[in-house]
């Protein structure tokens, strides 16, 4: 049972175990359980879920379906909390344990507390609620009465709430929540009555009296009723006592235009125009948020110079308003007064009043919920205002409209950059692509490029780009700079401004290279309110969120993520590696058994955390911290086999470094195991010597019971495909066949090579015996891995091309499904060489030349080379002998390129024989490299496509000239 299960329904239905939120896939998932919290300790009859589930009547195994949902449930929330008995289920959880309950036992200690106290513990009640009540399964019929039941019951919350804090606060505090209250609840009369009692208080009996007849009229329209005694008697005594004569309104300063933004070109932000006067266009609160050096205050200048002469605007900046009580004053000084008797934010609404008006309020971030409060006064009271803010954060007003801004395009990052360039060096003259890779340094930051562009002028920008890259320091003023004129200054004054949970959250993702999703904060921040901390985070737009994507993902940007790092001590960066670490560990272990489950989800898992896998083992490595390396590195390693992508081989290769022997038992099979991820490595890179020499010493140093053994001679037996010594890949197969750790499809691997070895060694008779000694197994993980598939293949190929061809089509399509790349362009191979021996030459080509494209892409050379035999073949087809001898010649001299052994070395001898009778006059010199040797052959197969469509003339080679498995 977990220790502690928290189930959440003011809102969205959420679930949380020992503080962690769990997904709940669907919403049928989500309304049994929403069904079974609202009755919580107490049992919910089957019918009732049935009925819930299938309204218009159940199906056919409508009770067995359900008892699938429940299992479901229980995988989430553990077994025993979720009991059958008495004819249905019950969930086992105290009431207090969902947040109804938790706001029900507030509510009564509430009524039995002083007012304060009551206040505060109404606050807590309050703040459960994240949204509409059941928000995700609120459109089903069973659930209507719960919801209007939770609506009604927040409602009478609030204004008990609203009621006390008018008894204990200054009325200027209460006012801006009775307002919203009022509106939000139009028809609610006792909200209604609330809001004229503090406008009464607030010295606005007018405001008041209409209040009320604003609300007369609406009852009288919605259901013809006439307000409640308490409504008229408050009204008639609010009239006797102040006669009803509406306040005089502050004479309104005269309102002067003037120039808001500095004299330098605006460049960009034309979209961004377009959308805030969209957003302007009626009274409102438009709120421009983005990380420091984004552009807002930069947007909202040239915005309030291009409004029409005759419009009213004015711009306040609140950048060095320190306390929050002095941002209506601030105000009130932007809008030229001199006093204000009854307080500067009645004095602002007053002076404003009911004309037009644009009201710029820049850099509200430190004072947001000051700024907020007047917002809502303001929106209150003037209906003709229009407030366009400026903020790292949005103020969380309703209804509050919000333009985040992104970086510059990359074409107005270079405009911008030669623009302030040319204004300092009349001379500056510069490539494109180098101006880029500039901006690019400081994520397009208009204030990283307009502060890079002034450092052109000393460094140059080949100079500039080549000190950016080892950090912003270039950038940094020497004296005199402020936090608007500074990247580490504005993040600086962004971090401080963060929570502690948000500040503990970003020193550690700060050291994720490649962004994060949900699943990391398990492991970034084990403490406090993770959730939390990271909207504060993406709502100070010091994190970047992804919502494209499925999990979301969220990454800090460069020049953040650089001047985060700048500022963390040993012990916080220490602690954040760590927990960075741990993470990756976490992340590689859930691809391996992702993989051992052959699920698609390995690859997509894989490739979500490259850079920070990458990362994480670049660290190890460079700290010599070579146990750490080894753990991280061989479930990698195996799972790059599957789906390789070079940054990671690189990465593997480096573990090559890793010392012959250490001081302890533990420490060297630390750095054993890195031998056997770098020995890995080496197979998948072609360099089967060096691979060979380091799988072996990690054979030999590791423990025989060692669980990572098993990869060793798996690794070890594919290397040894290359160099076509059966004896030593069966004996290697044997041992991984004989040790418990090895995974199922390892194991299908495995007999699988010691089959094709036999195959492509001539001992046919042997390969089939292998398969034949092994069906169960390989029958099981056939169904769903494509390897086995492709073994059959290969053994069809001489015998029965037709079906040959079935089985590699079979195999692409399996591979292709899970994402296993590597297989998947092996299968490619053998379907090319069908092909060519069922003279299907046309095809053959095409398939050439896609496999030339992908299995470079992938780097996957000795792949590569047994393609470029075969288009060898093909060009002999094609009457071009020349350019297959250069090709041949090639391989012949590339170490990576796989040797030919049996049978297949007869048919090698016939080509070439042909080769040299079809050939007059000199043969073409062999490519000088690899890359040359792939585009000969490219550009040999396209000028014959172009020529129409090939037939076979001559005699035909019905050969695949290769000495090992293509997997190999």
């Amino acid at each position: 049972m977990a220790e502690d299960l928290r189930v959440a329904l003011l809102g969205p239905v959420e679930i949380r175990v020992d503080g962690r939120v769990v997904p709940v896939p669907g919403a049928t998932l989500r309304a049994v359980v929403a069904r079974l919290a609202l009755s919580p300790g107490r049992t919910v009859p089957v019918g009732e879920l049935v009925d819930l589930l299938w309204p218009e009547g159940p199906p056919q195994g409508a009770g067995s379906n359900l008892q699938t949902y429940v299992s479901r449930i229980r995988r989430l929330v553990g077994r025993d909390r979720v009991v059958l008995e008495a004819g249905g289920y019950r969930l086992r959880v105290a009431p207090e344990d969902v947040d109804v309950g938790l706001a029900s036992r507030w509510a009564r200690r509430a009524r039995e507390s002083p007012p304060a106290a009551a206040a505060s513990l109404l606050a807590e009640a309050l703040g459960l609620w994240r949204g509409e009540p059941l928000g995700d399964v609120a459109d089903r019929l069973a659930f209507a009465p719960d919801v209007a039941r939770l609506v009604e019951w927040r409602a009478h919350l609030l204004a008990d709430w609203l009621e006390l804090r008018l008894s204990l606060e200054p009325v200027v505090d209460v006012l801006p929540e009775l307002e919203h209250a009022a509106r939000t609840h139009p028809l609610r009369e006792r909200m209604q009555l609330l809001l004229m009692r503090g406008l009464h208080r607030d010295g606005r009996t007018a405001d008041a009296l209409a209040v009320a007849d604003a609300y007369r009229r609406a009852l009288a329209d919605a259901s013809g009723l006439d307000p409640g005694p308490e409504m008229t008697e408050l009204a008639q005594r609010l009239r006797t006592e102040d006669g009803g004569a509406p306040r005089g309104r502050l004479p309104a300063a005269p309102v002067v235009r003037r120039r808001h933004a500095p004299p330098d070109r605006f460049v960009g932000r034309a979209t961004e125009l377009e959308r805030l006067a969209e957003a302007v266009a009626s009274p409102g609160l438009v709120t421009i948020t983005g990380p420091g050096g984004i552009g807002k205050t930069r947007l909202l200048r040239e915005f309030l110079d291009r409004r029409p002469d005759a419009e009213a605007t004015v711009l306040v900046a609140l950048g060095e308003v320190l306390a929050s009580g002095d941002v209506a004053t601030a105000v009130a000084a932007g809008l030229g007064l001199q006093a204000a008797p009854a307080g500067a934010a009645a004095a602002v609404a007053e002076v404003i009043g009911a004309q037009p008006l644009v009201l710029g309020l820049d850099n509200c971030e430190h004072v947001r919920a000051a700024a907020g409060r007047l917002a809502v006064l303001l929106l209150a009271s003037c209906p003709q205002v229009r407030l366009v803010a400026t903020s790292r954060q949005r103020l969380g007003v309703p209804g509050e409209r919000v333009l985040r801004l992104a970086p510059l395009a990359p074409p107005e990052q270079v405009e911008l950059f030669v623009d302030r360039a040319t204004r300092l060096r009349g001379d500056f003259d510069a490539a494109a692509p180098t101006v880029e890779a500039v901006c690019a340094l400081v994520d397009g930051l208009p204030l990283g490029v307009e502060l890079a562009a002034g450092r052109e002028a000393v460094f140059g920008v080949t100079g500039l780009r080549e000190r950016l890259a080892g950090g912003l320091a270039v950038l940094e003023p020497t004296a005199g700079g402020d936090r608007s004129t500074a990247l580490g200054a504005t993040v600086e004054w962004s971090y401080r401004l963060l929570g502690p949970d948000a500040r503990a959250l970003f020193d550690r993702v700060v050291v994720c290279r490649g962004g994060f999703g949900p699943d990391a904060l398990t492991f970034l921040a084990p403490h406090g309110n993770a959730e939390g901390a990271l909207a504060e985070l993406v709502e100070a737009s010091m994190v970047v969120a992804d919502h494209t994507a499925d999990p979301p993902r969220f990454r800090v940007l460069e020049t953040m993520r650089r001047a985060g790092l700048g500022h963390l001590d040993p012990t916080r960066r220490e602690g954040a590696v760590e927990a960075h670490t741990q993470w990756m560990q976490a992340h590689v272990d859930t691809v391996r058994a992702r993989q051992d489950e052959r699920s698609p989800d390995a690859a997509s898992l894989l490739r979500r955390e490259r850079a920070n896998l990458a990362e994480a083992l670049a660290r190890a490595v460079e700290q010599e911290r070579w146990d750490v390396a080894g753990r991280l590195a061989v479930p990698l390693a195996v799972a790059v086999s599957d789906d390789p992508h070079l940054d990671l081989l690189e990465q593997l290769a480096r573990l090559d470094g890793a010392p012959a022997a250490a001081a302890d038992d533990d420490a060297d099979a630390g750095a054993a195991r890195c031998a056997v991820a770098a020995g890995g490595a080496a197979w998948l890179r072609g360099d089967t010597a060096r691979g060979e020499q380091l799988l072996t010493s990690a054979l030999q140093r590791l423990p025989h019971d060692h669980p990572d053994r098993w990869a060793g001679w798996w690794f070890r037996s594919m290397s040894r495909m290359y160099t076509g010594d059966a004896a030593a890949v069966e004996s290697d197969v044997h041992e991984l066949l004989a040790h418990p750790g090895a995974p199922d499809w390892v194991r299908a691997t495995a007999i699988c090579n010691a089959a094709l070895i036999r195959l492509f060694t001539g001992d046919r008779t042997t390969a089939e015996a292998w398969l034949q000694a092994h069906t169960g197994l390989l029958a099981e993980v056939g169904e769903v891995d494509g390897f086995v598939a492709y073994t059959r293949g290969e053994l069809a190929a001489e015998t029965d091309p037709d079906a040959a061809l079935g089985w590699f089509e079979l195999a692409h399509h399996r591979n292709d499904e899970r994402g296993d790349t590597f297989n998947r362009e092996v299968a490619g191979v053998g379907r090319a060489a069908v092909l060519l021996r069922l003279g299907r030459l046309a095809e053959a080509g095409e398939a050439l030349r896609e496999l030339l494209g992908s299995l470079r892409r992938l780097g996957m050379w000795p792949q590569v080379w047994t393609t470029l035999r075969l288009a060898a073949e093909l060009l002999v087809e094609l009457d071009d002998p020349g350019r297959a001898a250069a090709l041949l010649a090639a391989a012949d001299r590339d170490p990576l390129a796989p040797a030919i052994l049996g049978a297949h070395r007869e048919r090698d001898d016939r080509l070439r024989r042909r080769i040299a009778a079809s050939t007059d006059g000199p043969v073409p010199p062999p490519p000088a490299g690899r890359a040359e040797a792939v585009a000969l052959a490219v550009s040999a197969l396209a000028v014959r496509r172009s020529g129409g469509q090939p037939t076979a003339g001559g005699e035909q080679v019905p050969s695949k000239e290769r000495a090992a498995p293509s997997r190999t």
